[in-house]
């Protein structure tokens, strides 16, 4: 039960990892472009700059309290909680990142991520 639940705990972290690096990549090009304002297709306003950073922020706070939780967890040194979290870990990884261009990021740790060769 506990165990199972860890795991999914670590299966919906790599989820919101997910999210969060298609998210910013998909607003990318709309903030290299804004002047005060992101332009969107069709020719209205979309967020502004301050609201494209604010979610960008809640999102990558989202991710590292997991990240940080799931660290907690594995301090307990218990092997059947390392396990879960790594299995979790491992496959929330498989699933969700299944984009082409998810090959190009250089992921080090739950906590700690880096992009490596990443074009908008």
């Amino acid at each position: 039960g506990t165990l199972a639940a860890l795991a999914a705990f670590a299966v919906a972290h790599e989820a919101l990892a997910s999210y969060r690096v298609s998210w910013a990549k998909s607003h990318t090009q709309a903030v290299a472009a804004a002047a005060g304002y992101v332009v969107v297709p069709g020719g209205r306003r979309g967020a502004s700059m301050l609201q494209l950073r604010a979610v960008n922020s809640l999102l990558y706070t989202a991710n590292i309290t997991t990240g940080y939780l799931l660290m907690l967890a594995v301090m307990s040194f218990n092997v059947g909680i390392f396990a879960a979290v790594v299995v979790g870990m491992g496959l929330g990884h498989f699933i969700f990142f299944n984009k082409p261009w998810h090959i190009e990021l250089a992921r080090v740790d739950a906590c700690c991520e880096t992009t490596v060769g990443f074009q908008p």
